[in-house]
């Protein structure tokens, strides 16, 4: 168990509010669930299970995104005939996935508990209606005691219906439900200062702010032969959850009960606080579930009016216009660096966007013989990074 240490009293409340969660939404990774010949690890399985199974039994309501498709579809055929068969992951994925939910319908059978599959796209939430139809599903399974178990739809998913990795499922996911926590699960005990497994300097931090960008730093950007993610993934989609106000966590998922442990306030793992205000309605699907399709460059004095006076983006600020969009689409805004400082809906074509770009009201009327709209992205439906 090591040494209790002192906690700050920013990391004790953060603990007290993972203890105090009632929904929590818990994601593991291939690398923490799988061998490395991509077979399931038991034990892993198993212990996972009991923890959840005992988060249920304390009254609280459990969702689990779980990798593991390609991983469990590879280390059914074996690797050689994978290469021999030349299966890519999607392939792999329509074999593993069923092995992976029978997996762990077995387990929570011996706690009489049901679980449902519900696999994803990130067109299913980037559409207003899709997502809250997955709300009202999910609400539903809860309420009625069942375990969701989701996963990206591999199979069907095309590059622009990813969500890059689970680690950004699960940060969607938790918004979708509601979570008051969302847990990352992974194959080390945190976020450490570097990383551990080549510097042993490293150590693990025991929270981290909602402005610290050391954190992003911190972070490794390595993957698994299975994992699409690594550390940075997971700080990101802590970051994401935390913009709606849900508390996060990384912990491991291949200690014992570390996943018990942190959801009962011990300190274990690393907790990430979210910041004071959060975001609502709207801005918080914005924030969390859409992506940009274009982007908007802007001049100086427009990168400050969004980022600091909560203004709305007039065509007279953007010098740019990049990527194909249509009305009410997500695009980017990029200030005169390239940073993206905030996303939002916007309401001219990519087309017409370009030729609007730098002038004044006056101006678009007589291009256009009207003016189709005021504001390139009105403040409404904007979102600031």
């Amino acid at each position: 168990m090591g040494q209790r240490r002192a906690m700050t009293k920013q990391e004790s409340d953060l603990r007290r509010q993972l203890g105090a969660a009632r929904r929590v939404v818990v994601k593991i990774g291939s690398q923490a669930l799988c061998q490395p010949d991509g077979r399931l690890d038991s034990r892993t399985v198993a212990g996972l299970c009991q923890d959840l199974n005992a988060l249920i039994d304390q009254g609280r309501q459990v969702v689990l995104v779980s990798s593991g498709a390609v991983a469990s579809g590879t280390g059914e055929l074996g690797a050689q005939i994978v290469a021999q068969l030349e299966l890519g992951k999607q392939a792999l994925a329509a074999i593993g996935q069923p092995l992976l939910m029978a997996r762990y319908r077995q387990e929570f059978a011996i706690a009489h508990r049901h679980v449902a599959q519900i696999l994803l796209t990130h067109g299913d939430l980037a559409d207003r209606s899709r997502f809250l139809h997955a709300r009202r599903v999910m609400g539903e399974l809860l309420a009625a005691g069942v375990v969701p178990i989701i996963n990206e739809n591999d199979t069907v998913a095309v590059e622009e219906l990813k969500f890059g990795d689970n680690d950004q499922l699960a940060a969607q996911v938790a918004h979708v439900v509601e979570a008051d926590a969302l847990v990352l699960l992974t194959e080390v005990e945190g976020l450490f200062s570097a990383n551990p497994h080549t510097d042993a300097s490293a150590r693990l931090l025991p929270w981290v702010g909602a402005s610290d960008q050391v954190a992003v730093a911190a972070a490794q950007t390595a993957t698994s032969a299975f994992g699409t993610g690594g550390m940075r993934s997971k700080v990101l989609a802590a970051q994401k959850a935390g913009a709606v106000g849900i508390v996060s966590a990384i912990g491991s998922g291949k200690s014992p009960q570390a996943l018990l442990r942190l959801l009962n306030g011990e300190q274990v793992g690393t907790v990430f606080a979210p910041p004071a205000r959060k975001l609502q309605g709207k801005r918080s699907w914005i924030a969390t579930s859409v992506r940009g399709r274009g982007s908007l460059h802007l001049d100086n004095g427009a990168a400050l009016a969004i980022s600091g006076g909560g203004k709305s983006l007039l065509p007279a600020g953007v010098v740019q216009v990049t990527g194909h969009f249509e009305i009410g689409d997500a695009v980017d805004l990029l200030d005169p660096e390239g940073k993206v400082i905030a996303k939002g809906l916007v309401r001219y074509a990519s087309a017409d966007a370009a030729s609007v770009c730098g002038l004044r009201s006056e101006q678009i009327v007589q291009l256009f013989g009207w003016l189709p709209a005021g504001e390139l992205v009105h403040r409404d439906d904007l979102v600031v990074l």
